[in-house]
């Protein structure tokens, strides 16, 4: 184990945490009108509290473990509520406690979500959202993961993702698009002002996120040296 190594992770993965809530949760709060400034905190802030308990549960094992027949599309439930890891325990290959890679990798899976919710803001009822994402994480995201970064068949195509770009970012994308399409256009769309809540919150959270964007990117080579430098 690097002491170097793991500090730097662990302090990258709360800058990830801090990019989703408050991050997240200010940029879109502050994009809404001021009847759904709560309504969109809460979705984030629980989205994210929600994708934390699914990734223990059986999220990681199924992004980071072998899958046997199935391995190129999804894992295995060999780690599920995080079986035989302990704090001694080295992530494969790595200087880092595997505790450590977990909980930095849980952080994208919670943010990958609730960046969806930007789609559909105003637009979903609240238990509605959190049923769509825990659906949508288990049968999208936790096999895209695997798929890319658990030993897969694009990883093993070739595909190159040092920081999320296919997994979290391309994934959300058409998501949030398709939300989009299906919910519609908010009633009264082109008919009546619609004004954002507050710019300077919106300021505020998007600022958060250049900021926690140098642990998700930097954080993602999962060591203290040239690359992260360079990243």
């Amino acid at each position: 184990m690097s002491a170097g190594d793991t500090a730097w992770t662990i302090v990258a993965t709360v800058l990830v945490l801090a990019m989703i809530i408050p991050g997240v949760a200010l940029f879109y709060g502050g994009l809404v009108r001021t009847k759904n400034m709560v309504s969109v905190l809460t979705q984030v802030f629980v989205t994210t509290a929600l994708m934390s308990v699914i990734w223990v549960v059986y999220g990681y094992s199924l992004a980071f473990t072998d899958g046997g027949s199935l391995n190129s599309y999804i894992g295995g439930f060999s780690k599920a509520l995080l079986k035989g890891i302990t704090p001694d325990t080295l992530l494969d290959g790595g200087t880092i406690p595997e505790y450590v890679f977990i909980t930095f990798q849980l952080t994208f899976a919670a943010i990958t979500p609730a960046l969806i919710v930007g789609g559909f803001a105003e637009r979903m009822k609240f238990s509605a959202v959190l049923a769509f994402l825990a659906l949508w994480v288990t049968f999208i995201y936790i096999p895209i993961a695997h798929m890319v970064w658990g030993g897969g068949f694009l990883g093993e195509l070739g595909a190159a993702d040092f920081a999320g770009g296919t997994v979290v970012h391309l994934n959300a994308g058409i998501a949030a698009l398709v939300g989009a399409i299906v919910v519609g256009k908010r009633l009264g769309y082109g008919k009546e002002a619609m004004p954002p809540h507050s710019i300077t919150l919106t300021m505020i959270g998007a600022s958060m996120l250049w900021v926690g964007w140098f642990g998700f990117n930097v954080g993602s080579e999962l060591a203290a040296d040239g690359v992260a430098g360079l990243a």
